[in-house]
C-alpha cells in the first residue's frame, strides 16, 4: 500500500495540496476525480517524485520518505522503481523503435538482460494487440497505438503501481475506448493502478476506490457505489457537469 500523510504543496505561495492524507491499496485500482485545477495531477505526481511537496510523508511500507528532508539518489531510485508513470501525451522517443522504447529503461536503468527484456516486451505488445509493430517508429503509429505502447513501457519496468495521468485525454472516442479496455483488463488482473481521469463511465467500471479532490482537499474517499449511487450534494453537482462517454466537461 502507498500512504501519503499530511502533504502540503504550494505554487507561488498558494496551497494546491492542503495537509492531504490518503491511502492507495495494493492490487486495486484507485481513481482520482475532481474538477480541473483541483490538485489531482499534483497528488499523483508526488507519488513518483515528479512533484516535491514542501512537507508530508510518503510511505510504501518498506520505504518511507519525508518530503521536507533532502532525498538521496538511492532513495529516489528505490521509490521510482516501485512506480511507473503513463502520461497523457505518450512521451515516446521518436528516434527509437517501439521495441526500443519499451526495453531501453529496463536494460539501462534496471540492468536487465537484453534478450529477456525483449521477450517480455514482445509479450506485452501481443497483449495490447500490437505484436507486429515492434520495429515501427512512433511517427508511424496512431495516438491510441502510441498510448498502448506507453502502457507497455510502464509495465516493462515491473512496477508495483502504474500511475496514469489523464491517459486518454488526447485521444478521440474510438481510440480512447481501445486504451480503456486495456486498462480495464489490467485492473481485473490485479495490477495496482492510480488513475486521474475525467471519464466517469470508465471510473465507474474500473475503480475499486474513488478519491474526489477539490481545491487541494479530499472531499470523498470511498467506494464507486457510494460515489455514483449515494453522492453528496457537491458530487451530484460535479457529476451533472460531466458528459458521460467523454472526457470533456459541459460546464
Amino acid at each position: 500500500m502507498i500512504s501519503v500523510k499530511n502533504i502540503v504543496k504550494k505554487y507561488d505561495g498558494k496551497e494546491v495540496l492542503k495537509d492531504l492524507s490518503v491511502d492507495f491499496p495494493s492490487g486495486k485500482t484507485t481513481v482520482i476525480l475532481g474538477p480541473s485545477g483541483s490538485g489531482k495531477s499534483t497528488l499523483l505526481r508526488s507519488l513518483d517524485l515528479l512533484v516535491r511537496p514542501e512537507s508530508g510523508i510518503l510511505d510504501f511500507g518498506d520505504i518511507k520518505l519525508d518530503y521536507s528532508q533532502p532525498v538521496s539518489k538511492k532513495l529516489s531510485f528505490d521509490i521510482r522503481k516501485k512506480t511507473s508513470m503513463v502520461f497523457q501525451n505518450w512521451n515516446l522517443f521518436p528516434n527509437l523503435t517501439v521495441l526500443q522504447n519499451i526495453t531501453t529503461a529496463p536494460i539501462t536503468v534496471l540492468k536487465r538482460p537484453k534478450q529477456e527484456t525483449e521477450e517480455k516486451a514482445r509479450k506485452l505488445l501481443e497483449q495490447v494487440g500490437l505484436g507486429e509493430y515492434a520495429d515501427r517508429f512512433p511517427s508511424q503509429l496512431s495516438g491510441g497505438q502510441q498510448q498502448r505502447i506507453s502502457i507497455c513501457r510502464a509495465l516493462a519496468m515491473n512496477p508495483e503501481y502504474v500511475l496514469l495521468d489523464e491517459p486518454t485525454s488526447a485521444l478521440d472516442p474510438e481510440l480512447e475506448t481501445q486504451v480503456l479496455l486495456i486498462l480495464e483488463e489490467l485492473s481485473k488482473m490485479g495490477q495496482s493502478m492510480i488513475i486521474v481521469t475525467h471519464n466517469m463511465e470508465f471510473a465507474r467500471s474500473v475503480a475499486d476506490k474513488i478519491v474526489f479532490v477539490e481545491d487541494g482537499d479530499i472531499l470523498f474517499d470511498d467506494t464507486p457505489d457510494k460515489f455514483f449511487n449515494h453522492p453528496t450534494t457537491r458530487i451530484k453537482d460535479f457529476l451533472s457537469g460531466i458528459t458521460f462517454n467523454d472526457e470533456k466537461t459541459t460546464k
